[in-house]
C-alpha cells in the first residue's frame, strides 16, 4: 500500500514527525480496545508518552490543506501492510487508500459484538457532533388525506390468464370498443388516511395482506406507480414532493429481492454506496473538522478515520460496505456471488438482506421497509431491527418498517405503530398505547397472545370476535370505519389531529435535510461507475463471449470448406454460389450477436430498479454496453474474414479483403444494437426471443437474395416454352420478367440493415477486376450477376451500405437508451379481476352498483394536405451530343410491344390484319393461364426458385421462432422440475411426456393456420393429397423445432448458453437446407449433414409434394426443361422419394422428443 511517506508532499512532515519522536509508541491502540471493553487499563506514564505522540501526529494534520486533511487519519500500523506494520505504533494514512484486507480488519476491530458496538460506535458519532454544537439532519414525514386509486379490468369468469379466458378478452374488448363501452374501473387502495412519521422513532406498519401497506411506503417514498391515480398532500419537513426530490430523500426497500446474479455481495453494495453518494457526510465532517480545528479538540483516531472514509465521494471500494456487511451478519458471504435458481450463490435470507443494505447503505434519512423479515429467522430479524432502532434513536433518522408477523420482542423494539385495514389507518401512534386503545374499544389481548398477532386479527371479522371483553354486553362486528371514529375520539388521535393542524416550520430543519438534486456524482463519474460495472460483468461472462467466437470459428471452418470453390471457374453459374457464400456470412454475422438479446432482457428488472431509483440515468448504463461490445465486433469480424475470406475464393485484392472485413463490423454491430433494442421494448424472455428471430428472418426475406429487390428482363430468342395437348405454337420474341420483391412492399428492402450489406459486400465482390469479362449482351459479368439478383448498384453504393448500417446503429442505440429511459418493468400492468373478486372489494353480492367507466369513444378525422415536389433525375452516364443526317425510318409489318407498370413486357410482335394476332394470343393466353398452375412459378428457374426460396423463408420462419421462444419456457420449469423431481413429486418421464404431448395441439393449430394462409396465396395445385402433404409437412417441421428447442435446454446449463447453442444449430440448419447450395453440389465430405438436417428433407417435401410430378417446362439458362427434370438435376429431389420423405419428417419429433426425455431425467446442470 502506497502511504504517505512515499508522497513528495509529505516528506517534509515525515521527517519532522521521525526527529520528534521517531520510535514513540502510540497508546491508541487501548483506545480501541475499550471501544470494545471500557475496562481496559494501561500503565500512566505510557499513556501520558502515547498522548504526547498523539498530539503531535494530530498537530501535523491541522497543518494540511483541507482536501488533504479531510482524507488523513491515523491507524494502528498493524492494520497496514497486510499486518506486517509496526506493533503499537500509528500510521499517517489516506483513508481512500486502505485495501480490502485492511478495511475488514479494521471493521472487525471496530464492530465485535454487532448490537452492543454497534450503538457504542452511533453514540460517539453523535458526541463528537454534539462537542462542536452539531446535529444531524433530520426528516419528518407527513401525509394528510393520502387517497390512491388504481385502474382495473373485469373479466367474466376466472381472471386466469388461459389461453380460453385470452381470447375471450381479445373479443370482448373488440366488442366493448364498438359499443364505445369501457370495462375499466377504479377501486380506492388508500382511503384519505393522514399521520406523521417522526424522525428519531423507528414505527412499525402493521395489517393483513391486501391492505393497502405496500402502496402506502411508495407512496411516501416517492416511488408510487404513474399508472395509480394520488390525491392528497405528502410533505418532507414541509417541502411537498415538486418542491424536491423524494427519491434521493428517502429509501424503499422493495420485498422483492432484484440483483444481478453475476455479481457478489461486496460488488453490490460497493456499487450502490458509490452511485448514491455521501449525501451531507461530507459537509458535516468539513464542518466537524473546523470546529474542531478551532476548539482544539483532538478526535479518538479509530472514530476519525471511520467518519473521514465514509464521507469521500466516488470511492471504487468503501468502509461503510465493510460496516454494512458486518451489521446485516453477510460478511461471511461477502465474496460470493449472488447467484440465482441455477447457479449457486447466497441463501434466500441473504438476499433479503442484501436488499435492505443495497438501499441503506446511502446517505438517506428516511427509511421506508417493506416486508424486510421474508425469509429471515426471529433471531436475524431482531438483530437487525435492533440496529434499525438504534439508527433511529441515536442518528435521528426516519424509519417506517412493515412486517408481517414479528415475534413478541421484535415488536417491542418499535416506538410507534402503524395499524391498517381495508385501506384505511386504524390506529398510528406510540406502542404503548395500543392495547389501551382497543381496550377502550371493548377488545383485549389475551395474556399469552402475541400483540402483533393479535392487531392483525382484531380487525378481521372472522377472528375479532374471540376478543371481546365486555362479558354484560352482547358482542356485534365492529367496522373498520368504526374503529376509525373511535381512534379520532381517542386521546392518541386528538394529538395527532394536532399536531397535523400545526403546520412544519422549514426554517427548523437542517439545510441538508432533503435533496435537491436527481443524481449524488457528476454525469463523468456515474458512466465510470456504470462502466466499470459493465466491464466487470463482462469478465463475469466470458465464457460466453469466448464460447460465442469460439462457435463462430467453427461455423466458418464449415463453411469454407462447404463453398470452396476454383479461383479460375468464374461465370454464371459458379457466381450463384459466391452470392450464396456471401449472403450467409451476412447471416451468419447478423444472428451471432442474439445472445445479446437474453443477457439483455434478464437483467433489465435490475436496471429499472436502480434507474427509479436514480442511481444513474438511463444513458450511463446504455453507453458502456455499446462501447464494450464494439471490440467482440472486431474479433468477430476478423475471423470470419481471415478464415473464410481466400479460401471461399473471393477477390484476392488486399483492399477488398479490408471492405469485406469492415461491412461484417458494421453489420454485427447494427444487429447487436437490434437486438439490444428489441429487449429494451418486449422486455419479456420468450417473446424477446421470439421477436428477435423473428426481426432477423424477416431482415432475411427483404434482404435481396432470396426475393430479388429489382426486375431482371431476360430475352428468349425463337425459343419453344410451352408445350399443350390441345395448342401448339412457336413464340418469335417474348420477354419474360423474373418474380420481384412487390411495388407495395420494396419499402421493406430500404430498411433492412441486411439489405444494405448484401449491396455492400456484392458490389465489393462482383465489381471487382476478375468480374469485368465482357458478355455477348456488351455487359460485364460482374454487372449482369448483380443484375440478375437484383443488386445491380454502381461501386459507391458500398460506402452508401456503410454508412446506412452506421446509421442503423446509431438509431438502434438511440432507441434503446430511450426504452431505457422512459420505459418500465413489463410486471406492472393493468390489474384484471373477476365479477367474483370485484363483488368481495366493494363488500356486495353483486355489480348492480359498479359505475361504469366515462370513456367515450371519438374519431378525430385529420386531414392531410399533399404537396407536389418537383425533384430532377440523376442519369447513370454521362449524357453527349449525335447529329444524324438523311435519317429515314419506316415499318415494314405493324408491329406491338405492350408494356406494364414496371417494365413487364405483355406482348411483341406483329398485329396481323385487324389486330387478329393479337386477339388471338390474348385469347390463347388466357386459357393457357388457367390451366398451367401454379401460376407463381413463372417461367424461368429465378422464378420457381424464388418460391422455393419463399418456402424456405416459411420454415426458417415459423421453425427458428418456435424453437427460439419455448426455451425460455423450459428454462424456467426447469429448475421447478428439479425441485419437485428431487422431492419425489413425479418422475422426469412423465413431466416430458407430459410437456411432449402439450405441444402437438399447439403445433397442429400453428400447421392448420399457416395452411389456410399460404397455400391459397402461394396458389400451388388444389389437389387433396397435395395440400395434405404441404400440411403434414409444416406440422413435423413444426413438432421437431419445438422438441430441439427443449432438448437444447436439456443439454445447457443455462438459458443464455441455450441461446447461442440454438443460434449455432439454426445457421448449421440453414447451411445444409439445400437452399443456399442444392445437396448434389455440396462437397462429399459433408453430404452426410445435408443428410441429417431436418430442414433439407421439410424443403424436400415442400418443393417435392408441389411439383415433383409437373411436367410442364421452364426455361433454364435459356434452355427448355420439365418442372420434375430441373428439381432432380438441380436439387436432387425426386418425386418417388416422397414415402421416404414423409417417414424421415415423422421420426425427426420423434428422436428429439426421447433425447430430451432422457437429458431431462439423467442430466442436472443445478449447481445448488
Amino acid at each position: 500500500m502506497s502511504q504517505f511517506n512515499e508522497k513528495p508532499e509529505f516528506e517534509s512532515l515525515r521527517m519532522e514527525m521521525e526527529v520528534i519522536g521517531r520510535n514513540i509508541r502510540s497508546s491508541f491502540h487501548h483506545h480501541a480496545s475499550s471501544f470494545r471493553n471500557a475496562a481496559t487499563v494501561s500503565d500512566e506514564s505510557s499513556t501520558e508518552e502515547n498522548d504526547d505522540q498523539v498530539e503531535l501526529q494530530w498537530a501535523a494534520i491541522e497543518r494540511l490543506p483541507t482536501f488533504r486533511r479531510l482524507r488523513t487519519s491515523l491507524v494502528d500500523s498493524k492494520l497496514l501492510n497486510d499486518g506486517k506494520g509496526e506493533e503499537g505504533g500509528k500510521t499517517l494514512i489516506d483513508v481512500t487508500e486502505l485495501g480490502p484486507l485492511e478495511r475488514r480488519v479494521f471493521i472487525d476491530k471496530l464492530v465485535t459484538k454487532i448490537e452492543d458496538d454497534n450503538r457504542l460506535l452511533l453514540q460517539k458519532l453523535k458526541q463528537r457532533l454534539e462537542k462542536v454544537d452539531l446535529e444531524f439532519p433530520t426528516v419528518e414525514v407527513r401525509f394528510q388525506n393520502l387517497s390512491v386509486e388504481a385502474e382495473f379490468k373485469i373479466v367474466h369468469g376466472k381472471s386466469l390468464p388461459t389461453l380460453w379466458n385470452t381470447i375471450k378478452n381479445i373479443f370482448s374488448v373488440m366488442i366493448n370498443t364498438i359499443r364505445c363501452k369501457s370495462e375499466v374501473h377504479e377501486i380506492k387502495i388508500l382511503k384519505a388516511v393522514s399521520g406523521i412519521i417522526k424522525p428519531s422513532r423507528i414505527t412499525l406498519l402493521l395489517g393483513p395482506p391486501g391492505c393497502g401497506k405496500t402502496t402506502l411506503l411508495q407512496a411516501l417514498a416517492g416511488r408510487l406507480d404513474k399508472s395509480l391515480k394520488m390525491t392528497g398532500e405528502i410533505s418532507y419537513n414541509g417541502y411537498m414532493f415538486n418542491e424536491f426530490v423524494p427519491q434521493k430523500t428517502s429509501a424503499y426497500i422493495s420485498q422483492y429481492d432484484l440483483h444481478i446474479s453475476e455479481m457478489t455481495v461486496r460488488e453490490t453494495l460497493d456499487f450502490s454506496a458509490r452511485c448514491q453518494g455521501i449525501g451531507s457526510r461530507g459537509d458535516i465532517m468539513k464542518e466537524v473538522s473546523r470546529r474542531e480545528k478551532q476548539a482544539g479538540i483532538i478526535p479518538e483516531a479509530d472514530l476519525d478515520t471511520y467518519m473521514k472514509a465514509i464521507s469521500v465521494e466516488g470511492l471504487k471500494r468503501t468502509l461503510q460496505t465493510d460496516y454494512m456487511l458486518k451489521i446485516l451478519g453477510i460478511d461471511i458471504c461477502a465474496d460470493t456471488i449472488v447467484g440465482n435458481a441455477m447457479n449457486r450463490g447466497i441463501s434466500g435470507g441473504q438476499k433479503r438482506r442484501l436488499t435492505t443494505g443495497e438501499m441503506i447503505i446511502g446517505p438517506t434519512r428516511a427509511l421506508f421497509m417493506d416486508e424486510i423479515s421474508n425469509g429471515l429467522d426471529s433471531s436475524t430479524t431482531f438483530q437487525i431491527v435492533t440496529c434499525l432502532q438504534q439508527l433511529a434513536h441515536i442518528t435521528d433518522s426516519t424509519i417506517l418498517v412493515s412486517l408481517l408477523q414479528p415475534g413478541p420482542e421484535t415488536f417491542d423494539l418499535f416506538d410507534d405503530i402503524i395499524l391498517m385495514a381495508e385501506g384505511n389507518i386504524v390506529y398510528h401512534g406510540p406502542r404503548s398505547n395500543i392495547l389501551e386503545f382497543f381496550e377502550h374499544c371493548g377488545f383485549k389481548c389475551p395474556p399469552r397472545k402475541g400483540v402483533a398477532d393479535f392487531l392483525q386479527e382484531v380487525v378481521s371479522k372472522k377472528d375479532q370476535a374471540q376478543y371481546w371483553y365486555h362479558r354484560h354486553l352482547p358482542y356485534s362486528y365492529i367496522t373498520v370505519d368504526m374503529f376509525i371514529d373511535m381512534f379520532r375520539e381517542f386521546h392518541v388521535g386528538q394529538k395527532l389531529d394536532d399536531k397535523l393542524s400545526m403546520p412544519f416550520t422549514k426554517s427548523d430543519c437542517h439545510k441538508n435535510s432533503v435533496s435537491f438534486s436527481i443524481y449524488s456524482l457528476s454525469k463523468w463519474d456515474l458512466f465510470k461507475a456504470c462502466l466499470a460495472r459493465e466491464w466487470l460483468l463482462m469478465k463475469r461472462n466470458s465464457f460466453l463471449h469466448v464460447f460465442k467466437s469460439a462457435q463462430l470459428v467453427v461455423v466458418a471452418l464449415i463453411t469454407m470448406t462447404v463453398f470452396i470453390h476454383d479461383q479460375d471457374k468464374i461465370d454464371t453459374i459458379h457466381a450463384n454460389y459466391y452470392m450464396s457464400s456471401l449472403f450467409y456470412a451476412l447471416n451468419r454475422l447478423m444472428v451471432n450477436g442474439i445472445s445479446e438479446l437474453s443477457l439483455m432482457v434478464t437483467r433489465l428488472p435490475i436496471l429499472y430498479k436502480q434507474r427509479d431509483f436514480y442511481f444513474y440515468p438511463a444513458w450511463a448504463c446504455s453507453i458502456p454496453s455499446i462501447i464494450l461490445k464494439v471490440p467482440f465486433s472486431l474479433l468477430d469480424a476478423f475471423l470470419w474474414t481471415g478464415l473464410t475470406y481466400y479460401i471461399i475464393g473471393y477477390s484476392p485484392e488486399p483492399e477488398r479483403f479490408f471492405c469485406h472485413f469492415l461491412l461484417l463490423f458494421f453489420l454485427h454491430q447494427a444487429s447487436t444494437s437490434l437486438y439490444r433494442l428489441i429487449a429494451s421494448l418486449v422486455r419479456n424472455p420468450p417473446l424477446a426471443a421470439s421477436c428477435g428471430l423473428l426481426s432477423s428472418l424477416l431482415a432475411f426475406l427483404f434482404g435481396g437474395f432470396i426475393i430479388p429487390y429489382s426486375k431482371a428482363i431476360h430475352d428468349c430468342y425463337k425459343k419453344k416454352l410451352y408445350k399443350y395437348k390441345a395448342f401448339k405454337r412457336n413464340v418469335s420474341t417474348i420477354s419474360l420478367s423474373t418474380a420481384s420483391l412487390p411495388a407495395w412492399l420494396q419499402w421493406g428492402f430500404w430498411i433492412s440493415p441486411l439489405a444494405y450489406a448484401e449491396i455492400g459486400i456484392s458490389v465489393n465482390e462482383f465489381l471487382s477486376p476478375r468480374w469485368q469479362q465482357i458478355l455477348s449482351s456488351n455487359t460485364t459479368l460482374g454487372h449482369q450477376v448483380l443484375k440478375n439478383h437484383g443488386l445491380n448498384f454502381s461501386e459507391y453504393f458500398y460506402w452508401v451500405s456503410i454508412a446506412a448500417l452506421f446509421g442503423f446503429w446509431i438509431i438502434f442505440n438511440t432507441g434503446f437508451t430511450l426504452a431505457l429511459t422512459y420505459l418500465k418493468s413489463q410486471g406492472s400492468s393493468q390489474t384484471v379481476i373477476s365479477h367474483e373478486q370485484l363483488s368481495h372489494l366493494k363488500g356486495k353480492d353483486n355489480l348492480s352498483n359498479v359505475t361504469e367507466g366515462k370513456e367515450l369513444c371519438s374519431v378525430n378525422i385529420l386531414e392531410r394536405l399533399a404537396e407536389t415536389k418537383t425533384t430532377g433525375m440523376v442519369l447513370p452516364f454521362e449524357p453527349i451530343t449525335l447529329t444524324f443526317e438523311n435519317i429515314q425510318y419506316f415499318v415494314d409489318t405493324p408491329k406491338l410491344i405492350l408494356m406494364k407498370n414496371g417494365g413487364r413486357m405483355i406482348y411483341s410482335g406483329e398485329l396481323g390484319q385487324h389486330s387478329s394476332k393479337l386477339i388471338e394470343y390474348f385469347e390463347e393466353k388466357q386459357r393457357f393461364s388457367q390451366r398451367i398452375e401454379p401460376s407463381s412459378t413463372g417461367n424461368d428457374e429465378q422464378d420457381l426458385q424464388t418460391v422455393i426460396g419463399a418456402i424456405y423463408i416459411f420454415v426458417q420462419v415459423m421453425g427458428i421462432s418456435n424453437n427460439s421462444s419455448i426455451i425460455p419456457f423450459i428454462s424456467t420449469e426447469r429448475t421447478i422440475v428439479y425441485r419437485e423431481k428431487f422431492a419425489g413429486m413425479y418422475s422426469s418421464w412423465a413431466y416430458s411426456f407430459a410437456q411432449v404431448i402439450i405441444e402437438i395441439p399447439y403445433s397442429f393449430l400453428q400447421a392448420v393456420l399457416f395452411s389456410t394462409i399460404t397455400y391459397p396465396a402461394i396458389n400451388f395445385y388444389w389437389s387433396a393429397h397435395k395440400v395434405f402433404l404441404y400440411f403434414y409437412t409444416m406440422f413435423c417441421t413444426l413438432l421437431f423445432f419445438n422438441y430441439f428447442g427443449m432438448l437444447l435446454v436439456s443439454l445447457t446449463p443455462t438459458y443464455q448458453v441455450a441461446s447461442i447453442f440454438a443460434s449455432f444449430c439454426n445457421t448449421m440448419l440453414n447451411l445444409f437446407a439445400g437452399f443456399l447450395i442444392p445437396g448434389p453440389k455440396i462437397p462429399k465430405w459433408w453430404i452426410w449433414a445435408y443428410w441429417i438436417c431436418p430442414t433439407a428433407w421439410s424443403l424436400k417435401g415442400f418443393i417435392t409434394s408441389q411439383y415433383g410430378d409437373i411436367e410442364e417446362e421452364i426455361i433454364v439458362h435459356g434452355e427448355p426443361k420439365a418442372f420434375s427434370v430441373f428439381l432432380e438435376s438441380h436439387y436432387g429431389y425426386r418425386y418417388n422419394d416422397l414415402p421416404v420423405v414423409a417417414i424421415v419428417l415423422l421420426a425427426f419429433p420423434f428422436f428429439f422428443a426421447a433425447a430430451f426425455a432422457y437429458a431431462i431425467s439423467k442430466l442436472n446442470f443445478q449447481k445448488r
